[in-house]
């Protein structure tokens, strides 16, 4: 639509996809591997690209702010700015714990964590809401172990220890899936806590709400999601996790020029986990229906698949997988999941893209 301006705000050029997330940390892939170029696709779209974040909205003068101070005024906002670990009320844990997300800090942080771990091995542990933790622990444990080995500290093993806040890892998984995951847990020496639930994250030391005491040298954060505050400080509707309600269209919750996205939504019609296999199928109705607001048209609803295909791979080349029921184990499920995760962002794949500034508007 050529009386359309399209701005992209994004923190960094690049965007991870979280689902080759556990891979590039257990170095089975490299960073740019899991990594699609947001400037090039704004480029290529004929879009403005600016590098700052979001951190409010003013539904009001329809303006959004921006970390560097300078509002970005709107007449249709799509917000997909994600989630974070939530630490809330978890003494100590923004201070001392590493989040899992954002993707870009936590691989930042987990650099400084392999040099210190080739120094001087210790205790690991990983604070778990899901399956991406467990998926996460997998990698971690691999990548470390292998740090270790490398630096002649086989003498001196790493510990690792998985704390999962319900009786059990994986209850919203089919038993096969679960025992099998256990199973490789504890062939890797990997002890899982079950029903312990952190109240503080301290110098080395994790302490649960029951009194136990975890020792730990690391501390990685991977619970459930929280939504960023401003959301709910915006006046938006959001749920009582403070996500952004929307519809089936995914339009706000009573604003027709405000859709919501991935994490960041809270879907009305059905609730929904916080996990990509859902956002990446929002992504084209999101798209229609931006153009067909645009055009006074009707809009698409988005449908949820009933049955998701969920692949958890191990650390090494193999991988656990689930879809209405049936639970599959093997090096061939590993293969299946890196033919998909590639093809995926293959797909978003455009060479040629130049860094911009938010000084310097493009498109």
């Amino acid at each position: 639509m050529a009386d359309v301006r399209l701005t992209l705000v994004s923190r960094s050029q690049t965007t991870p996809y979280s689902g080759m997330l556990p891979g590039v940390v257990a170095g089975l892939y490299r960073k740019e591997d899991a990594y699609i170029d947001a400037l090039a696709l704004a480029t290529a779209a004929g879009a403005t690209f600016l590098r700052t974040e979001a951190v409010g909205i003013d539904l009001r003068s329809q303006h959004v702010s921006c970390r560097d101070g300078a509002p970005l005024p709107y007449d249709i906002v799509s917000l997909d700015v994600g989630s974070t670990p939530n630490t809330e009320g978890v003494t100590g844990a923004a201070e001392h714990a590493i989040p899992v997300k954002p993707i870009d800090a936590f691989l930042s942080r987990f650099e400084p964590l392999r040099a210190r771990i080739r120094e001087r091995p210790g205790r690991i542990v990983i604070v778990v809401g899901g399956a991406a933790g467990v998926e996460l622990a997998f990698s971690v444990h691999r990548r470390l172990t292998a740090e270790v080995i490398d630096a002649g500290l086989r003498s001196r093993p790493l510990k690792f220890t998985l704390l999962c806040a319900s009786d059990r890892i994986l209850p919203e998984f089919p038993r096969a899936f679960r025992q099998r995951c256990r199973r490789i847990l504890d062939d890797r020496g990997i002890e899982v806590l079950e029903n312990a639930r952190v109240s503080a994250v301290l110098p080395g030391t994790v302490e649960l709400t029951d009194g136990r005491n975890v020792a730990a040298d690391e501390a990685l954060w991977v619970t459930e999601a929280a939504a960023p505050s401003w959301l709910r400080a915006s006046g938006l509707v959001v749920d009582e996790r403070g996500f952004a309600v929307v519809d089936g269209t995914l339009r706000a919750s009573g604003h027709d020029n405000i859709f919501a996205a991935g994490d960041v939504a809270a879907f009305q019609p059905r609730k929904l986990p916080k996990s990509g296999v859902y956002a990446v199928r929002q992504g084209p109705v999101l798209a229609r229906n931006i153009r067909r607001l645009l055009a006074n048209e009707t809009l698409a609803e988005y449908s949820p698949q009933q049955q998701t295909l969920y692949l958890l791979s191990t650390g090494e080349r193999h991988a656990i997988g689930t879809r209405n029921g049936l639970v599959l184990e093997g090096d061939w499920v590993w293969s299946f999941k890196n033919w998909l995760d590639r093809r995926f962002v293959g797909k978003y794949r455009i060479d040629g893209a130049a860094p911009l500034d938010r000084g310097s508007p493009r498109g």
